[in-house]
């Protein structure tokens, strides 16, 4: 096997190459662009593998290398530490270090969709970077009132209909009220962006049909349905619900020595994006009409006196756990499966 090292920039590719006893056989730095790219790679001998880091460039090498034929595997840079805390830092070495590491099999491959798997996770991406967007332009509208003394809670500062009374308690400043009605267009601007992609979601959504039944289960709504679709991808990267569980935030990880396990907390890596969207959809299961996890939820704190916030990682691992059977399954959501699961108990 060889194994070929590339340290990825825009304008150049360093590549280094290793073969199976750790020798370096060759190293290259070619221009960014597909011919230079397949071109050293189908220089060497097979069979061959490609590793790169995570970054900008890692779809569109993936894509490419797929498209020609050959394996590429984007590794995550946190595990390389060999890399990323190295005191002299070279792309040239990068590359030889990267080979060497998958040589030893010391990396974590970090899993990519590609083609319109890829351009939907960037629209609901960017769905939820305009909303992060919206609500920082809102702590600054706020900010700004506070600043001149004004009292400013509630959501009519920011809306049209009241502008002109909240415009009123300004100062009669004109670098004052300029920055506010600036701040006020950006917001405009933003809402129009999220409703634009929003709509965009739903369109491009439909096919993928896991949203449509994802969105049967209480508490799961579109952008929620959209963004666990997006982020997850497919349910056979994960060979169990409690690996998702990890990846989402809501796993405990084990820390042991022999036998003994001395330490188990919540995974402090994974996904913010999953686990938030895993949250927020609890709370809305929760919060609406009698269903399996409200009633999963009142059990646990009612019946049992667990804690609230206990109560609700339990709920959000019965979530996800629903979506990832679904979607492996390819089945409905069936709303009556506790009460079924309490039947079969009892018989």
């Amino acid at each position: 096997m060889n194994y070929i090292g590339v340290d990825c920039h825009i304008s150049s590719l360093d590549f280094a190459v290793v073969n199976e006893k750790g020798t370096i056989t060759q190293k290259a730095t070619v221009n960014t662009g597909v011919k230079e790219f397949m071109e050293f790679v189908r220089s060497i001998p097979k069979p061959r593998h490609i590793y790169i880091e995570e970054g900008e460039l890692a779809d569109w090498l993936l894509e490419t290398s797929l498209k020609f034929g050959e394996k590429l595997i984007i590794t995550d840079p946190k595990i390389n530490k060999w890399i990323g805390k190295a005191g002299k830092k070279d792309d040239k070495i990068d590359a030889e270090k990267l080979a060497q590491l998958a040589r030893g099999k010391y990396i974590k491959e970090i899993y990519h969709p590609i083609h319109n798997r890829r351009r939907f996770k960037q629209l609901v991406f960017a769905y939820h970077d305009t909303v992060k967007s919206q609500t920082r332009i809102k702590n600054k509208i706020k900010a700004s009132f506070r600043r001149e003394g004004i009292k400013c809670t509630g959501d009519t500062v920011y809306s049209e209909r009241y502008r002109n009374e909240w415009r009123k308690r300004l100062p009669a400043n004109k670098v004052v009220r300029l920055i506010v009605n600036e701040l006020w267009t950006q917001l405009d601007r933003t809402r129009q962006a999220k409703e634009t992609l929003k709509r965009h979601i739903r369109i491009q959504g439909k096919q993928f049909s896991e949203i449509k039944r994802f969105r049967q289960v209480p508490g799961i709504g579109l952008i929620h349905a959209s963004t666990i679709s997006a982020i997850i991808e497919t349910p056979h990267r994960f060979s169990n619900k409690k690996k998702l569980w990890m990846y989402a935030g809501i796993g405990l990880a084990e820390r042991k020595s022999g036998e003994k396990v001395y330490s188990r907390r919540l995974t402090r890596q994974y996904n913010r994006l999953l686990k938030n969207a895993i949250k927020q959809a609890t709370e809305a299961a929760i919060s609406a009409k009698d269903n399996q996890f409200r009633r999963q939820y009142l059990s646990l704190t009612i019946e049992k006196g667990i804690t609230s916030h206990k109560a609700k990682l339990t709920v959000a691992r019965s979530l996800l756990a629903a979506l990832y059977g679904m979607w492996k399954k390819g089945e409905a959501y069936d709303p009556e499966i506790d009460h079924q699961r309490v039947k079969e108990n009892k018989k």
